[in-house]
């Protein structure tokens, strides 16, 4: 009688916990033994405009499987599924202690800011009304991308012994902000150097999208030569995860300067008219044309490939007549730019000529005559001495 009653008692408590055990699994989404994790996010974190795959987990953690899952993803701003994409998925089964994996890809926003964003995942018993939320976090972290969009120098054409102003503008085309940013202008060479602090400049936050400048004061020396002085722009900064970076650009920084071409001297010298010109500006002067005009007609020419600052050249004319004419020069500088200029001179025999300029028009025969005057002078000196004694 006692083996019967424990019998029954056996078996009424092995019904209990069968009981149990079935109500624990038809009750597996209802008591929250499900759960949806993130398992990987590439890129991690994802740009704004970008495409990121995800893959999550759902895990059971309970001790009895759930059977025939229907598991939707609910995506919203900033995300949408790419197409082909399931956004409904359905497991037949998940083992107690056990996990299922599915994967996503999605489009991020371009106009999403940086966040975290919640992405919604909904699971459900198959043909159960009753559904369970979880989400999980999504990082989207937009990075800067800086890129030199213009550089405008005042004065434009930067001659040798100027002071610069040199403003640039720094766009950010990337998906996050530049904070803290400086910018600061180095030349590698003597010549171009920066006034006080003029080679620095704070510019702040650029946002994406954003453009700001950056202005600098740079001396140019007197003795700089017409090319083009390379220099470094760099940028330092600090992106939106806090690290610290930095860019740079190679600028080149031309030295233009301007040829001034002039008459030093012109004057007869033996059958020919000899005219010398020098180039007092600043840069080269390259094909030059020197015409010699005279009653509205060309009476003779000269060319010359180039001539230097600071550096002179002769020109000897043949035909020629005395009186009134005009020397016309034209010239380019190492842009293409054309330069004209004209100066009146008169022609005198056997004295020099002069320009407007002024030139003393002295024949070189006076000095001799007043050394015949003195001589002469100093004989009848002489004469009226002896002729007293």
């Amino acid at each position: 009688m006692k083996n019967k009653i424990i019998s029954i008692f056996a078996l009424t408590l092995v019904a209990i916990l069968l009981s149990t055990a079935s109500g624990a699994s038809a009750a597996t989404v209802a008591t929250g033994n499900l759960q949806v994790v993130l398992t990987k996010q590439n890129p991690y974190p994802v740009e704004p405009g970008q495409v990121v795959d995800i893959e999550i987990s759902l895990q059971n953690s309970g001790f009895a499987s759930a059977d025939n899952i229907v598991l939707a993803m609910n995506p919203k701003s900033p995300f949408s599924l790419l197409p082909g994409q399931e956004q409904i998925k359905t497991f037949t089964r998940v083992a107690a202690l056990d996990h299922v994996t599915a994967t996503y890809k999605l489009y991020v926003d371009k106009n999403a800011i940086s966040d975290n964003y919640d992405l919604e995942f909904l699971y459900s018993n198959a043909g159960s009304d009753t559904q369970i939320s979880n989400k999980v976090a999504i990082q989207v972290q937009g990075k800067p991308k800086l890129v030199l969009d213009n550089i405008v120098t005042e004065p434009f054409d930067i001659a040798p012994g100027d002071t610069v102003t040199l403003t640039a503008s720094i766009k950010n085309v990337g998906t996050g902000s530049a904070s803290s940013m400086e910018a600061t202008l180095a030349s590698n060479t003597s010549f171009i150097v920066p006034v006080l602090s003029g080679g620095l400049h704070y510019i702040g936050t650029i946002n994406a999208g954003e453009t700001k400048e950056a202005t600098f004061e740079m001396s140019v020396d007197t003795t700089a030569e017409y090319t083009t002085y390379p220099g470094l722009l760099m940028l330092s900064f600090t992106d939106e995860s806090g690290i610290a970076a930095s860019d740079s650009f190679y600028v080149g920084i031309p030295i233009r300067g301007k040829p001034i071409i002039d008459i030093l001297s012109a004057k007869i010298d033996g059958t020919d008219y000899k005219v010398d010109i020098e180039n007092i500006g600043t840069a080269n002067a390259k094909a030059l044309k020197i015409l010699l005009i005279q009653g509205g007609k060309t009476s003779d020419s000269a060319i010359a490939n180039e001539l230097r600052p600071a550096k002179s050249k002769t020109i000897r004319f043949t035909g020629y007549e005395f009186g009134q004419a005009t020397i016309n020069i034209s010239y380019l500088d190492e842009t293409n730019k054309f330069f004209s200029s004209e100066y009146p001179v008169t022609i005198n025999k056997a004295t020099t000529s002069s320009t407007q300029s002024g030139d003393s028009g002295l024949s070189p025969l006076v000095p001799v005559l007043i050394v015949v005057v003195v001589l002469e002078s100093y004989y009848v000196w002489r004469i009226r001495k002896r002729l007293k004694k």
